[in-house]
């Protein structure tokens, strides 16, 4: 039931959706950045919320500023304890 909603979910998120909860968490991302994390989640979205998503943030932080990055992650680990 909870791949559904979160298929859902991911299924209807926008480029806007994730500016702004980034942006809520202190997190300003440019377009360029936009355009790498939005896909790498659309994407990898079951990898990010079930598995070992190592591979991923490890391309993420190649392709992004290392600060930004930084902050991304740790809200991610936040999010993914909350989810635990």
């Amino acid at each position: 039931m909870y791949d559904f909603l979160i298929k859902e979910f991911i299924d209807h998120l926008t480029k806007e959706d994730i500016k702004h909860l980034a942006k809520t968490n202190g997190i300003i991302l440019n377009n360029k950045e936009i355009n790498i994390i939005y896909p790498l989640l659309k994407k990898n979205w079951r990898t990010f919320y079930y598995g070992n998503p190592k591979k991923l943030l490890e391309q993420l932080k190649e392709e992004i500023n290392i600060e930004t990055f930084n902050k991304l992650e740790t809200l991610y680990v936040q999010l993914k304890n909350k989810l635990a």
